[in-house]
C-alpha cells in the first residue's frame, strides 16, 4: 500500500459524498480511505457505510476533535505515505499521482502541500502551502490571489496545511504525532513547526489541486472559531519559540495580541477572546512540559527557523 487518505469527518453529509466521489474518480493504484467519524448525528456515517463500502470506517461515540480523529487515522493506516484530508474537499483525479511522484522526487521532504483553490471560486487560491507568522499563528500562502500563474513552480514552503497534505511515516515516528489539547485548527501550524525543528522540510506540489470549501464544519467567526484559534495560537508559542525568538519578537507578538483585543471587542466578541486566554493559563503547566521535551529533542538552530517566519 502506497498511500492512506485520512479524512475525519463530523456531520458532514452536506459535503462528504463530493469529497469521497472525487477520490473515486482517482487514477492512483495503491490508496486506501479511512474515514474517523467523530459521532456524526446528521446520517453522514450511513451514508458512507451504505454508497462507499470500500472506505475503512472508525466510529468515535462522540466528537473527539480534528487532532484526534487524524491520529487515529495515521495509527490505522498502512500506506507508505500518510495524507490528510478535509471532508469539505474535491481533488483532481490526478491528485494522489502528483502527491506520490513530488514526495518521491523529494526524499529530503518529510511534508508535502497542495495546491488549494476556493471551491466556489476555482481561479482564487486558499492555500499553497502554510505562513508562519511572528507571533505565532499560521496562514495561507496566497489566499484570496486570483491565479494568475504566479504559483507554478514547486518549492519549499515551512509547513503543510492538514486539510490536504502528505507525510512521510517516518515524519510522525520522529516528530510525534498531533497535539490532541489543540482540538482542532492550528494542530497542524504547531506539528509543522515541530517538524522544521527536527530538519524536515515541506515541499509545495503545485500539480496536485483540490478545490475547498473552507471552515465548513465550524463556521468562519463563529464565536468556536475565534476561541480555539486564538486559543491554539498561544499553545503554538509557548511550545515552540526558544527564548531568543520570543524576545525578539516580543513587540511583534504584543502588538498583534492588543490589536485581537480591540478588533474583537469591537466585533462582540471580546467575552470570547479572553476566555480563549484564560483557558491557556488553565493548561499551562504541561504545555510548558511539552515545551521542554520539544526544546530538548529540536535539532535545528534558530537560525535556520527564523527565515521561514513571516516578520509583518
Amino acid at each position: 500500500m502506497k498511500v492512506s487518505v485520512i479524512i475525519p469527518n463530523w456531520n458532514g453529509m452536506k459535503f462528504i459524498g463530493m469529497c469521497l466521489d472525487s477520490l473515486n474518480q482517482s487514477d492512483f493504484y495503491s490508496y486506501e480511505v479511512i474515514v474517523i467519524d467523530n459521532g456524526s448525528v446528521d446520517g453522514s456515517l450511513e451514508m458512507i457505510e451504505k454508497n462507499y463500502p470500500l472506505v475503512r470506517l472508525i466510529k468515535n461515540p462522540e466528537n473527539m476533535g480534528f487532532a484526534v480523529a487524524c491520529n487515529q487515522g495515521i495509527k490505522a493506516a498502512k500506506g507508505e505515505y500518510i495524507i490528510l484530508l478535509n471532508n469539505d474537499i474535491e481533488v483532481e483525479s490526478n491528485w494522489l499521482t502528483k502527491l506520490y511522484e513530488g514526495m518521491e522526487r523529494h526524499p529530503e521532504c518529510g511534508m508535502g502541500t497542495t495546491k488549494m483553490m476556493f471551491l466556489d471560486q476555482r481561479d482564487v487560491f486558499y492555500n499553497t502551502g502554510d505562513l508562519f507568522h511572528a507571533w505565532s499563528a499560521g496562514g495561507g500562502r496566497g489566499q484570496g490571489e486570483k491565479d494568475t500563474g504566479q504559483y507554478e513552480e514547486e518549492d519549499y514552503v515551512f509547513g503543510a496545511c492538514a486539510g490536504a497534505g502528505i507525510y512521510r511515516r517516518n515524519f510522525f515516528e520522529k516528530v510525534g504525532v498531533f497535539d490532541e489539547d489543540f482540538f482542532i485548527f492550528a494542530e497542524d501550524v504547531d506539528i509543522n513547526m515541530r517538524g522544521q525543528l527536527q530538519g524536515f522540510k515541506c515541499v509545495y506540489l503545485p500539480k496536485a489541486k483540490v478545490y475547498h470549501i473552507g471552515t465548513a464544519t465550524v463556521g468562519l467567526y463563529s464565536d468556536r472559531y475565534i476561541y480555539l484559534c486564538k486559543r491554539n495560537d498561544i499553545f503554538v508559542l509557548i511550545r515552540n519559540y526558544s527564548l531568543k525568538l520570543y524576545f525578539k519578537y516580543l513587540w511583534t507578538i504584543l502588538t498583534h495580541q492588543l490589536n485581537d483585543i480591540k478588533y474583537f471587542t469591537y466585533r462582540g466578541q471580546g467575552v470570547v477572546l479572553f476566555k480563549s486566554k484564560i483557558d491557556v493559563f488553565k493548561m499551562l503547566i504541561p504545555m510548558l512540559i511539552r515545551r521542554f521535551s520539544i526544546q530538548k529533542s529540536r535539532t535545528v538552530a534558530d537560525e535556520k527557523i527564523d527565515h521561514l517566519i513571516i516578520k509583518f
